[in-house]
């Protein structure tokens, strides 16, 4: 099993990815993306931000 790793280079990647996809869907705006990038965002945040999205999403159904 492989144990969770926030510093993992494809974690990273598919954290971005995620992101910035919501944020092509109108989801959330684009300084979350760069602030993921920059180092800026926690973890909570990140948690916070997972969260909303799921949410928004929800509601878009």
């Amino acid at each position: 099993m492989t144990k969770w790793n926030p510093g993992s280079p494809a974690m990273k990647t598919e954290v971005e990815n995620y992101i910035a996809q919501a944020i092509k869907d109108g989801i959330i705006q684009a300084s979350n993306l760069k602030d993921l990038q920059s180092g800026a965002m926690t973890t909570d945040r990140l948690l916070g931000l997972y969260i909303t999205i799921q949410q928004r999403l929800d509601n878009k159904k």
